[in-house]
């Protein structure tokens, strides 16, 4: 089973953390792709030095004492839009997630970044599916071959039997549209092919007839 380590690594476009003094104490490889910023340059220095994050209207996000209080266990925002420069001077619309880390110093936490590119989704959701995820692609991996995945008997498609299983999961549209890759409205109208076929009105009346009849 991958560690935690490995799901950040693989989820998300740029991790970093900061200290209870707002110092980065971790910038990952890919913070340094996509910001352009090498480690050594930025680990010690404040997050708001070296990100330099805006919010969508432009004004300065980082700094401020902003990790401060999330720092001694404050429940902070669960996700937030950011933007920020890369290597070259071009705008980043990120989406920001944080990760409360118990630090070695009593009631601190290590405050970590969870960085995405494009609109907000939340990337805990996602970490937290990613094992699920894996089985569901270990499940389909033969569809490609022709094999018949499921029970014949149902009338859904291998795409949409995956999209109902995620659904029963409780998944959101942006959360399965990132998993799986395709755009939240390929997402939604699979949806209403699902309900369609099952003759249901909803997906919470999706999800009852998918218990009920042994479809998930």
């Amino acid at each position: 089973m991958p560690n935690l380590a490995d799901l950040l690594f693989r989820a998300v476009d740029g991790v970093f953390a900061v200290d209870a003094k707002q110092r980065i104490i971790y910038w990952n490889n890919a913070c340094e792709q996509l910001l352009g910023i090498p480690r050594k340059q930025a680990l010690g220095k404040p997050c708001s030095e070296i990100v330099r994050g805006k919010d969508p209207a432009g004004q300065p996000f980082c700094g401020g004492g902003c990790c401060a209080s999330l720092a001694q266990g404050w429940d902070g925002p669960k996700i937030f839009p950011l933007r920020a420069r890369d290597g070259e001077g071009n705008e980043l619309r990120l989406s920001v997630s944080i990760v409360l880390v118990p630090s070695r110093r009593e009631n601190c936490w290590t405050c970590v970044h969870l960085l995405h590119r494009g609109d907000a989704v939340d990337m805990l959701e996602i970490l937290e599916y990613q094992i699920p995820q894996k089985q569901h692609a270990m499940k389909h991996m033969n569809d490609d071959k022709g094999v018949t995945v499921g029970d014949p008997s149902s009338p859904l498609t291998p795409r949409e039997q995956e999209i109902l299983e995620l659904l029963a999961e409780g998944l959101r549209v942006s959360t399965m549209a990132q998993l799986l890759n395709i755009s939240p409205v390929t997402i939604r109208n699979h949806v209403q092919h699902i309900e369609t076929k099952l003759g249901v009105h909803s997906q919470v009346e999706t999800v009852a007839y998918a218990y009920r009849h042994n479809l998930v």
